[in-house]
């Protein structure tokens, strides 16, 4: 049997794979895209998708007490690597050619 914290920390895999899939959909279909069961726009799903992670995040930190904290630092930090990496990855593309 499972405990809460062990079937959270499941959840939470699960929603980021929801996410994951949504982005991809996103990136392919575009944002303003419904999908055609929900009506939703996939913008509006990956919304859907992103509270539904943070709830498990929550219920994490208030059932489990499990301390995960929002870091400005680390934030800008991956900001600042996921810029390099698309310039990076645009210059590639250049030389190529």
């Amino acid at each position: 049997m499972m405990t809460l914290e062990q079937y959270l920390l499941t959840k939470l895999a699960e929603e980021a794979a929801e996410i994951s899939q949504i982005a991809l959909k996103t990136a392919q279909f575009g944002v303003h895209e419904r999908y055609k069961p929900s009506g939703l726009t996939n913008i509006e799903r990956v919304e859907q998708e992103y509270n539904d992670l943070i709830a498990i995040v929550s219920m994490l930190k208030e059932e489990c007490n499990i301390v995960i904290k929002t870091d400005e630092d680390k934030i800008k930090s991956k900001k600042s690597k996921v810029f390099h990496y698309l310039n990076y990855s645009r210059n590639l593309c250049l030389t190529e050619f």
